[in-house]
């Protein structure tokens, strides 16, 4: 898994600011009713059904953690009558689209054509972002300077393989769909 790690985790993490937003949009009962088909919310019980592993769970206000999984092959409920000592969550199976897939546990072996097209410098910037990171942290990654950083990232960010989030005092820079599928 190594080699594929950065990648996985970026998607997950895209999956669940989609979910994030589908919250904010459509509120949680459109979200939870739309995960999985095994999945139902009747406010306050939360319902996952499959088979002889059928769970149903009353929230009461403690909180809910929305779990994506590429590896989950069904819907499942951790909480307090499952052994589990933290928030209730629920993990839930997301399934990348066929290029998605590909591009997930694609090797590595396209990265000279990339850096042929982007230049050796830029081309690491992007790769360096598969991990969510700040200007600094990219310019010590790579050893280069701050301002030749933030120029790459810039460049980047207009071509949509880059978003950046600011956080307090400091930006956050972490790839888009579009770059994870230029990374491949």
């Amino acid at each position: 898994m190594e080699p594929f790690w950065g990648r996985v985790e970026n998607y997950l993490e895209l999956a669940r600011e989609v979910c994030g937003r589908a919250i904010v949009s459509g509120g949680v009962e459109s979200v939870l009713n739309n995960l999985h088909p095994a999945v139902s919310w009747d406010a306050p019980v939360l319902r996952v059904n499959h088979g002889p592993h059928d769970r149903e769970i009353e929230l009461t206000g403690e909180g809910l953690v929305l779990a994506p999984s590429l590896f989950a092959a069904n819907p499942l409920m951790l909480d307090s009558s499952s052994g589990w000592q933290g928030t209730p969550t629920l993990v839930y199976t997301v399934v990348p689209d066929a290029d998605t897939a590909s591009a997930l546990w694609q090797g590595a072996e396209g990265g000279s054509a990339l850096s042929e097209l982007l230049g050796h410098t830029r081309a690491s910037v992007l790769e360096s972002v598969r991990v969510p990171a700040s200007t600094g942290e990219i310019s010590r990654r790579l050893h280069i300077s701050n301002p030749s950083a933030s120029k790459h990232v810039g460049v980047l960010r207009r071509s949509g393989f880059v978003t950046t989030e600011r956080k307090n005092n400091s930006v956050v820079h972490r790839l888009t769909l579009l770059g994870e599928a230029v990374l491949g």
